[in-house]
């Protein structure tokens, strides 16, 4: 079905003149910062600790702003995904064909005449608004630009320069001392260089550590803007997008992974959700013309964007559901359509070791099951749809195998849809789907690792993207999307079927273990995603549609002196979840905290002494921590090795006093011990051994960010 868009007119709001500090050109109310970030994922954002550009997307920066945000994003598609054309298309708003940049090497005989730079043509509009050019790549200096000031400086230089011109204490030759920027581009390349360094992936923690530096400096950019004395009077336009993804090392490639980029604008004036359709990073300049009242040209193959917004996924998970299948003994279907699965070959075994329960397990050879060709699985034109499964293998795959679909495999160009395993060398993923060989589209590839189960999620907005989702077991949710817009008629004359092809004879069949299947006719959300993910731990379907969800602590939750709560406590370790547990050995009545890479917790009781509730809407609970079953009691150890203490389990004491910091994100709580005159933190040792870390109270202090679950 078709999605309704909600739309929010994207106009000025009529803010009345003012005069910051000494500039005249301050008398305009709208304001714009454009940061490209090169080399930045469309799941960057998703992966890395981002506390500031989060709030950009869910607008809640500051007052009366909201965020319109794409992780599906796309590069220009008429060059490779490279720096130089995308660079002058985010600036010039149109795309190779037209600036006549296909690499690196030609960005200085781009056909800037006719096509400017967006702020040439803010100058043009209006002399006297101040517009700054910040970049941080040499070969940018060579795209034509009538900017006041151009700079070409380092990513913390160029911040700094940016911040300083935005509280008015920089000053050159075109920016006399006090200048209000109306106009600034910003151009960010350290992220780029992380996955040059070894690989554009999540699963690369200098790479997400790197995008989480970036955040902190546009966390300064924020501060900055909100302390201007006449913020509350201005209306600014804040774009965020980049020049291309990337795989491993490099980029370039034709391919999903490096055409998949973010696209955020934060303002007054834009719709607050998922952006429409299909965004480019090209959209960036008639999105900063448009809000600076410049009429964007005819010439420019960029949209405006903000304007339209999805509408809101549905309150409960279960509408539109047509199949489920939790391969709990049988192959029934158990979202009430009655769409149950069958044997379509050999002899599928249900057995146990599942992700949840019991699992499906496909061996190989000729084993697969079929749903049919049910009218409720036939997605014609303009269906949205989502197919969604729970994966798991111990090696590579043989040849090219479908975990779900409905068309001929022969050859890709026939009707209809697969997600498939080894698209590419025995351990990805991808998507398939065409109508005819016109209109075949493949996006691909997501590499998984083995021995654990993945989330597989394909998401299909028929006038959009096509959106994969590969959930890794150490908590990484990989995503890569591609446009399908114009792919027709999926309506195949052939099976789904689960394990191979629509005609049930594919030369290689699948070699896995399924769990939680599920099929929408809906494209899910992100959001959506992200529950059933659940940071790889998972929430199985059922307990969503039932409302049996885990309860995390935060700051909102009510907890009460005197009384006790059973808890389990995780955390992410380097992109694992362990688990807080007990050891099996006890020595002189104590035994070690440990934290199980496995993701097992050891479930503890909460005893609460005092909750104090903090000015900035944080909450402390005083408590201690006891292991169940008579295993011990939390507490710090008396010695202090390197500014260190061992985390230890006391059968003979009532535990260390402790002090559990929750805020409003309950992936980032922490846990802290007054010991003496100093507090320490509880956190993961650096080393893993034996799929186990040490627990350890660090007196420096620092500790690492929890996920405490309240359990019934």
């Amino acid at each position: 079905m078709k999605k309704r868009l909600k739309s929010t007119a994207n106009t000025g709001l009529g803010l009345g003149a003012y005069m910051l500090l000494t500039s005249a050109s301050a008398l305009a109310g709208q304001h714009s910062l454009v940061i490209a970030i090169d080399g930045l994922r469309g799941d960057g954002i998703e992966n890395a600790a981002t506390p500031n550009i989060d709030k950009l997307i869910k607008g809640t920066w500051a007052s009366g702003y909201r965020g319109a945000f794409a992780h599906y994003a796309q590069t220009m598609s008429d060059a490779a995904p490279n720096s130089g054309p995308n660079h002058v298309g985010i600036m010039t708003g149109v795309t190779s064909t037209k600036s006549g940049v296909t690499g690196n090497s030609d960005v200085g005989s781009g056909r800037y005449g006719d096509y400017p730079h967006y702020q040439t043509l803010i100058e043009n509009h209006d002399p006297s608004l101040n517009t700054a050019y910040l970049v941080t790549w040499g070969t940018d200096m060579q795209i034509t630009n009538s900017a006041d000031v151009k700079i070409d400086s380092d990513d913390a230089g160029n911040i700094k320069n940016a911040v300083n011109m935005l509280n008015g204490s920089y000053s050159d030759t075109n920016w006399p001392l006090g200048s209000s920027p109306d106009a600034i581009f910003l151009f960010l390349d350290d992220v780029d260089h992380a996955g040059h360094s070894c690989c554009f992936t999540a699963d690369d923690q200098g790479y997400t550590d790197e995008i989480t530096s970036v955040d902190g400096q546009i966390g300064q950019l924020l501060s900055a803007i909100k302390n201007r004395p006449g913020f509350t009077d201005e209306h600014w336009q804040i774009v965020i997008t980049s020049d291309h993804g990337g795989r491993g090392s490099s980029h370039g490639i034709h391919a999903a992974d490096n055409y998949t980029i973010p696209f955020l604008v934060a303002s007054k004036a834009v719709g607050q959700g998922y952006l429409a359709d299909i965004p480019h990073n090209y959209d960036a300049a008639p999105t900063a013309l448009s809000h600076m009242g410049v009429a964007v040209p005819g010439h420019i193959d960029g949209k405006v964007r903000g304007s339209q917004t999805l509408a809101q996924a549905p309150t409960l998970l279960q509408q539109d559901l047509i199949t489920y299948l939790p391969f709990e003994g049988d192959y029934r279907d158990h979202s009430g359509q009655e769409l149950h699965a069958t044997v379509g070959g050999g002899s599928p075994a249900v057995s146990g070791d599942g992700k949840f329960g019991q699992h499906l397990a496909i061996n190989g050879s000729d084993e697969y099951l079929t749903l049919g060709k049910p009218r409720a699985l036939d997605f014609d034109y303009d269906t949205d749809f989502t197919l969604l499964t729970w994966y798991r293998v111990s090696g590579d795959q043989f040849g090219d195998p479908v975990i779900i679909g409905n068309k001929n495999w022969n050859s890709g160009a026939n009707r209809g849809t697969l997600l498939l395993a080894n698209e590419g060398n025995g351990d990805d993923v991808g998507i398939n789907l065409a109508s005819d060989s016109g209109d075949r589209k493949d996006i691909d590839p997501i590499d998984y690792t083995f021995n654990g189960w993945w989330l597989l999620a394909a998401s299909f907005d028929r006038d959009g993207v096509a959106t994969l989702y590969a959930g890794s077991p150490q908590g990484r949710l990989h995503i890569i999307a591609g446009g399908i817009q114009d792919v027709g008629d999926l309506t195949s004359s052939l099976n789904w079927n689960i394990g191979q092809d629509g005609t049930g004879s594919y030369r290689y069949n699948l070699k896995a273990d399924l769990d939680d299947m599920a099929i929408w006719r809906r494209a899910l959300t992100l959001d959506e995603i992200r529950t059933i993910y659940n940071q790889g731990t998972g929430l199985e379907i059922k307990r969503i549609i039932n409302n049996d969800l885990p309860v995390y602590l935060s700051s909102a939750s009510e907890l009460v002196a005197n009384q006790e709560y059973n808890v389990l406590i995780t955390a992410n370790a380097k992109g694992t979840v362990c688990g807080l547990e007990w050891d099996a050995d006890l020595i002189f009545n104590e035994r070690n905290a440990k934290w199980d890479c496995a993701g097992r917790a050891d479930p503890m009781i909460l005893k609460v002494t005092n909750v104090r509730q903090l000015t900035n809407g944080n909450k402390q609970v005083f408590a201690t921590l006891v292991a169940q079953n008579g295993k011990g009691a939390l507490e710090w150890d008396a010695d202090l090795i390197g500014g260190e203490r061992n985390a230890k389990f006391d059968q003979n004491t009532a535990g260390d006093l402790l002090i559990l910091n929750l805020n409003g994100d309950v992936n980032n709580s922490t846990i802290t011990a007054e010991v003496g005159n100093s507090v320490c933190g509880l956190e993961w040792d650096n080393d893993l051994l034996g799929g186990e870390r040490n627990g350890k109270w660090d007196c420096n202090p620092s500790m690492d960010p929890l996920r405490i679950e309240l359990l019934p």
